[in-house]
């Protein structure tokens, strides 16, 4: 699920008996703490990595078959996250149901050998991870055969009316074998064979065939295998029900006011399910946990006037994934605009230093440029410059300044990263085009667990799910409590991380340039600047983001208007730079290297600026999938495909864009030019966009009435 992109890396990875040599410039010795200490104290000190780990432990302590009473009424984690809500005295607690979901549902199922002996081999009862999802109902005595990878014709030529067993995913040759003629498939396909030999993978196949799956862990996988290699005939008896279910969609929710009902407000999400036939203790009942002590500690802390209410609301969503968000967001439009961002926790609470894993923040894209991460952003180096043990010269006391740890959790510092965006959870929903709410996600990864039977309770970590719910928490405080005063603090951190990240893009063009040759050093220096462009109009967005904490602030506004000149000159004097380091390599290579210098096209593209229209926020979420064929077809496109969670777009025949959507949300602010958009999207993403496709693009969402210019 998570293919992550570090643009920026910051993690304690010295053990606690190692002294610190040198501070890390990118996480300082005394980081910037958006909250009062008074406040983080209170919130640090009323969290509790015990009580998010219980709620997992009663949530998803294994994988389960529902019952069909659960279906037609509240399912189990509904219950239990409202009760808690109610428990807790969170005002405007409620259960929403919007809409039907029909589902795939195993009753049981069994698979045992009966010649040459008689053994049990699976049972749904045991594992329900061993019944592929998408099974068909079955009974049947049959050999076994085995077929590799079921990838030759010869390897599928024995197959009719036998169950195949293969090393590779029951989907991937769901296909060929029910055209060979199989019944069923056994397949010990995993992940992560060499970490985890009795992991089972979450794995499906596709429903509306006659076949089914049974999934095995690899050591019993591989046993099966080598005696079909030796020889055996193996009988089995399989015998398989499922049924098609539906259930309502519910999402339980609850909002703590603020102080300023006119002020907007903050959402905080987890999904609670992923599909109602997995469970999963990391993914994703950890976030749900977080969030639900997240919701108790601050409801706490303000009902008992230990700190302020906050200006603007909190709320909280458990949601179905994906759907859950997109039904929501459907049902309230009206809220959308009062929303100024959204937190998305989802697989928090890893054990990281058993896992080999970080606990990573996930930014928006440039086409949401938004304070919100440089928010989060401080939150992660506090924690982390706070949680790691200081024992050189100078550094302090030799235990963390202010640590963050469970009773029953680890003593661990805070591995932690700050990563590219990716998308493939329910933070896009909200980043969506047609949205426009600047979410981001927090996640554990690595997670050599996720998806398989062996995403249990005891793979977390007490005190990672504590450092979850504090750093979300904070961040949701810090923006939901600032004044001017604190909106000058966020617009302070904004600015010099700023310049941070411009010195950063640039430090990385100039490798770009040095390891040039003679032909490619000219675009490799254009390349360059207009990276370092891209970083600049993004980080004044970012700035200008901060208003909306203040919108009459006068004095916000001057210091916010400094900053963008300070940005802009920083550009100026990094492109002379750039430009002068490429002068001086082209000497050494023997060739000239003039100044970057527009082409026509770009000199065009510069002069243009697409504004997205209201009609794409009437529209909503998905207003990209709603594009009618015949406009699609008119600018050369036949298909248009959409990543989960409408991440990616993909078009095809006449131009091929990969980054569809992000073109569309560059359009949002009317503030980029064509010319901008093509130069945001190469900073951003490995494959580079054509200007003539962007364009053509473009033209595409100007025709379908979401874009003018």
């Amino acid at each position: 699920m998570k293919k992550i992109g570090f643009i920026y890396l910051s993690v304690a990875l010295v053990a606690a008996s190692i002294a610190v040599k040198a501070q890390n410039y990118t996480t300082p010795f005394t980081p910037t703490n958006l909250l009062p200490e008074s406040i983080y104290d209170l919130i640090v000190g009323e969290s509790s990595g015990e009580q998010a780990y219980y709620h997992v432990m009663e949530l998803a302590p294994y994988e389960k078959n529902r019952t069909p009473e659960e279906y037609r009424g509240d399912l189990h984690e509904t219950k239990y996250v409202y009760g808690k809500l109610k428990e807790y005295g969170l005002p405007n607690a409620a259960v929403e149901r919007i809409g039907k979901a029909t589902t795939w549902d195993g009753v049981k199922a069994s698979l045992w050998e009966i010649s040459p002996k008689r053994a049990k081999i699976a049972d749904y009862e045991d594992l329900a991870a061993y019944l592929a999802q998408g099974s068909a109902n079955a009974d049947v005595e049959t050999q076994l055969v085995w077929i590799g990878r079921g990838s030759t014709r010869e390897e599928l030529a024995d197959v009719k009316g036998k169950i195949v067993v293969t090393e590779v995913a029951g989907a991937r040759i769901q296909g060929d074998v029910d055209k060979a003629g199989a019944v069923g498939i056994i397949s010990f396909y995993s992940p992560r064979p060499l970490v985890d030999p009795i992991q089972v993978p979450n794995a499906g196949i596709r429903p509306g065939t006659s076949l089914f799956c049974f999934n095995l862990p690899p050591r019993d996988g591989y046993a099966l295998r080598d005696r079909l290699l030796a020889g055996e005939t193996i009988t089995v008896q399989a015998k398989v029900e499922t049924t098609e279910t539906e259930t309502d969609n519910q999402i339980p929710t609850c909002l703590i006011p603020g102080a300023d009902p006119n002020a907007g407000e903050i959402i905080i999400t987890a999904h609670l399910f992923e599909g109602y036939v997995k469970l999963g203790a990391n993914d994703n009942n950890s976030g749900a946990a977080a969030i639900l002590d997240m919701a108790r500690t601050l409801n706490k802390l303000i009902v008992a006037g230990s700190i302020p209410r906050p200006k603007r609301s909190i709320r909280f969503l458990w949601i179905p994934e994906i759907s859950g968000s997109a039904a929501w967001i459907g049902r309230h439009k009206d809220l959308v605009p009062k929303t100024l961002c959204c937190l998305n926790l989802d697989m928090v609470g890893l054990w990281l230093s058993k896992s080999e894993s970080l606990f990573c923040f996930q930014r928006t894209t440039m086409g949401n440029p938004h304070y919100i991460n440089d928010v989060t952003e401080s939150m992660f180096h506090y924690v982390g410059a706070t949680n790691k043990q200081f024992l050189a010269t100078g550094a302090g006391r030799p235990e963390p300044l202010k640590p963050i740890f469970s009773v029953t959790g680890s003593h661990d510092p805070f591995y932690y990263a700050v990563s590219a965006h990716y998308g493939s959870s329910d933070h896009e929903i909200f980043n969506d085009f047609g949205v426009n709410i600047p979410a981001l996600m927090l996640i554990t990864w690595p997670d050599n667990y996720y998806h398989t039977s062996g995403d249990r309770p005891s793979i977390l970590d007490p005190t990672q799910l504590r450092r979850a719910t504090v750093i979300a928490a904070a961040t949701a405080y810090a923006i939901a409590s600032a004044d001017e005063d604190g909106a000058l603090k966020i617009a302070a951190e904004v600015s010099t991380n700023a310049v941070k990240r411009m010195a950063l893009i640039q430090q990385s063009n100039a490798n770009r340039i040095n390891s040039a040759s003679a032909d490619d050093l000219p675009a490799a220096c254009k390349r360059a600047v207009f990276d370092l462009d891209a970083f600049t109009v993004h980080e004044k967005a970012t700035l200008s983001s901060v208003l909306e904490l203040a919108p009459s602030g006068s004095i916000l506004k001057k210091y916010i208007d400094t900053q963008i000149a300070h940005i802009q000159s920083i550009n100026k004097i990094g492109v002379k730079s750039l430009e002068d380091l490429a002068k001086a390599r082209g000497e050494a290579l023997h060739v000239a290297v003039k100044p970057v210098a527009l082409t026509p096209e770009e000199q065009k593209a510069a002069r243009i600026y697409p504004k997205a229209t209201s009609l794409a926020f009437e529209t909503g979420y998905g207003a990209l999938r709603t594009i009618p064929h015949e406009t699609l077809t008119k600018h050369g496109i036949m298909t248009m495909t959409f990543g989960r969670g409408g991440a990616e777009v993909t078009v095809q025949r006449g131009i091929r864009i990969i980054n569809g959507a992000e073109i569309a949300r560059l359009t949002v602010s009317g503030n980029n030019s064509v010319l901008d958009i093509k130069k945001m999207l190469d900073a951003q993403f490995p494959a580079t966009e054509s200007l003539a496709d962007i364009t053509q693009y473009l033209e595409m969402l100007k025709d379908a009435g979401f874009v003018t210019y």
